[in-house]
């Protein structure tokens, strides 16, 4: 809690251990374990994994890279002596929730990290993609047990094969206690998030009452990524950034609601994190207009214009220093935003997130409640 808010974090991240599959992994699948390489001395900005051989991901020249990244790595160690010691401990389940004393934060909805990386890869084979994501999330079991009432697990599946895919799910929320199931925004292996393939993991996620949470990520080796368009170029770490977290959860989001999905399974929650939230009025009033422009006939039928969707089972995240966000409540409301710090990340703003946002102008008190607490706990059945 701070100044009198309670708070629950949307997408609070995991920091894996470098060892985590080495661990986790069922004996069969252990010699396949994902590495983690360095390549400076950055110990997070730095690293690599190492999935079957290949290295995720080579976006850039090296050096650019390497250059680019322990300087903001070097920028986040001097903002607070804790980022220190939670490197040092490993991002431990202790020192994950001093983080969250310090921030304020009283629950925080846990996902991964390199686990992200891993899956963000069209070439995993299934039945592997699946004991990545169980390794995972076994692990992540045992790490919320530290303090159950403040972590909360959000599950990695294989979207490389949707039964599997469902069948994680199930374990992970019936078994584990996980409150959501981890989305990848992308399309897999040529397969978007309405194809009538994933149909079998919508219909067991709407069973199970919990939120799919789509999250981009900074390492893809997904084929059908944004940022691809400029590997190689040396500014790549700004451009990727700024493109592919909110271009591809709008694509996401018009595939979930255009593509028929949520007009199929009509009960399914699903957030769009990490993304930023300033563009999401002007896309609503965009998809609905190209539907009514072109809508009668497309092949899909949709029962209500896009943005009812997006209304009816949406939640978005606005990131704490978003000035834009008093423009978004004008136009759409406050019902359907949540909030992330992005704590360990090193982009993010700890330890100073929770106040950036409360210091955020036009804003009222219902408003912050609203997003720092009440839709989160809405959106995640808390």
């Amino acid at each position: 809690m701070k100044r009198g808010f309670r708070i629950m974090d949307s997408d609070f991240h995991l920091m894996e251990p470098d060892d985590l599959w080495d661990r986790y992994l069922e004996e069969e699948w252990r010699p396949l374990a994902p590495k983690v390489s360095r390549r400076s001395e950055s110990a997070i900005a730095g690293s690599r994994m190492v999935v079957q051989g290949k290295t995720l991901a080579a976006p850039a020249e090296p050096g650019t890279v390497i250059a680019s990244s322990h300087a903001l790595e070097a920028r986040t160690l001097e903002r607070s002596p804790h980022y220190r010691l939670a490197r040092e401990r490993g991002f431990d389940p202790e020192t994950h929730l001093m983080a969250m004393d310090i921030e304020g934060v009283d629950v925080g909805i846990l996902y991964a990290t390199r686990g992200r990386h891993i899956l963000m890869n069209d070439d995993l084979e299934p039945a592997y993609a699946a004991a990545i994501c169980r390794a995972y999330n076994n692990w992540t079991y045992d790490y919320v047990q530290h303090n159950p009432d403040r972590l909360k697990i959000a599950a990695e599946v294989p979207f490389q094969d949707a039964e599997r895919a469902a069948e994680e799910a199930r374990r992970a929320v019936t078994e584990l206690g996980a409150v959501a199931v981890v989305g990848i925004p992308n399309p897999v292996n040529g397969r978007h998030l309405h194809d009538a393939c994933y149909d079998p993991l919508w219909a067991e996620i709407e069973r199970l009452g919990v939120p799919v949470g789509f999250h981009p990520t900074t390492v893809s080796a997904l084929r059908d990524d944004v940022a691809r368009r400029f590997v190689g170029h040396p500014a790549y770490d700004p451009l990727s950034h700024a493109c592919r977290f909110p271009m591809e959860n709008m694509l996401a989001l018009a595939s979930m609601i255009v593509g028929g999905v949520f007009e199929r399974f009509p009960r399914l929650r699903a957030a769009f994190l990490e993304s930023t939230c300033g563009w999401l009025p002007w896309w609503l009033e965009r998809l609905d207009d190209q539907w009514d422009k072109f809508g009668a006939g497309c092949g899909v039928t949709l029962s209500a214009r896009p943005s009812e969707y997006f209304f009816r089972n949406c939640y978005i995240a606005t990131d704490p220093e978003e000035e834009q966000l008093r423009v978004v409540i004008d136009q759409i409301g406050d019902d359907r935003i949540v909030l992330s710090t992005d704590y360990p990340h090193l982009d993010g703003l700890f330890p100073d997130a929770i106040d950036t946002f409360l210091a955020l102008p036009g804003l009222s008190d219902e408003s912050r409640r609203k997003i720092l607490w009440d839709n989160c706990a809405r959106l995640y059945g808390q």
